[in-house]
């Protein structure tokens, strides 16, 4: 199947890819990516050229252990799409059929390329287990942050408390897709607030790569909560292991996300139950897509940035 790309948002793990500079082999990155079908596999049926679609990059045969589990990243043996085979910020993709998510009708494309990262968020919340009615922390308001915040709300959570340092735009941001309240980690000890408001927080989502997120997280979640990790810091962080013995907390990571996570996040966004339009703060062309790269080095109030191939 060969789609044009529409839009393809610039993740935060592709800016640190290019600030690393750790160039790979297949040489085109971008993974949160929509478009048009424009050529349709001679065995393929199913599908009409014309059909707009979002596109899960993650390659999975469908066969394996790794498929079974829903852990698709972990496959080897078909490549991801911007991460292990030419990705989204080009004119045109070739992707595997099974790959393709029809946009329902009404859907605008660009919004097919918000997916993704909502899909991140919505599995992390799958392996805290179902928020309804509980409290939760969200530590960091980068992108993934404010997705999983949405998928919170979307989902029924109770209070959710966003944490973060990032620029004003971005906790605002917060508050705007479902945050109750937003702290700044520099002025507020989080423990302290939730003791003094009675807030029992059952479920916290570490999105910010802090190296003492876990530690201020082991204390401000209750006995028996879930810390879920999903920011990848670059070095080793603390925990208070004592702490979370003593206080029967659970600690999962969460990786990427599954079909199953991929379909519920295209199905909140094409009916309104999550609104991406307030994280869209930019749309660039192919052209303008290297500079954009480089301002999200330092992104102050940018949330989501789009390249349009034809713009």
């Amino acid at each position: 199947m060969v789609v044009a790309v529409h839009s393809c948002g610039i993740c935060g793990s592709d800016v640190h890819s290019a600030e690393a500079n750790t160039g790979r082999s297949y040489g085109i990155p971008g993974h949160e990516f929509s478009g048009t079908v424009v050529e349709v596999g001679r065995e393929v049926s199913g599908w009409r050229t014309g059909q707009t679609v979002a596109v899960n990059p993650l390659g999975g045969c469908g066969e394996c252990e790794w498929c079974q589990r829903e852990m698709l990243i972990r496959c080897t043996n078909r490549p991801n799409l911007g991460l292990g085979a030419p990705g989204g910020f080009a004119e045109y993709v070739a992707a595997h059929h099974s790959q393709l998510f029809a946009l329902p009708e009404g859907t605008p494309l660009e919004h097919g390329a918000c997916v993704e990262p909502l899909a991140v968020g919505l599995r992390a919340i799958r392996e805290a287990g179902s928020p309804a009615g509980l409290n939760a922390i969200v530590f960091g308001v980068g992108p993934i942050g404010l997705h999983v915040i949405q998928g919170l709300r979307a989902l029924g959570a109770g209070n959710i408390i966003a944490v973060g340092r990032s620029s004003v735009g971005r906790r605002v941001a917060a508050g705007k897709v479902g945050a109750d309240v937003v702290l700044d980690s520099r002025e507020t000890d989080v423990a302290a607030y939730v003791a003094e408001h009675g807030i029992e927080v059952a479920q916290a989502y570490e999105c910010s790569a802090d190296a003492q997120a876990l530690m201020v997280l082991g204390r401000a979640v209750r006995g028996a909560g879930t810390i879920v990790l999903v920011a990848m810091p670059r070095e080793p962080v603390l925990v208070d292991a004592h702490l979370v013995v003593n206080r029967g907390h659970h600690m999962v990571g969460a990786c990427a996300f599954g079909n199953r996570d991929y379909a519920q996040s295209l199905e909140l966004i094409a009916t309104g139950k999550v609104d991406v339009e307030p994280l869209i703060t930019e749309r660039v062309s192919l052209a303008e897509g290297p500079e954009a790269f480089v301002r999200l080095r330092h992104p102050g109030d940018l949330v989501s940035v789009l390249v349009q191939p034809r713009l």
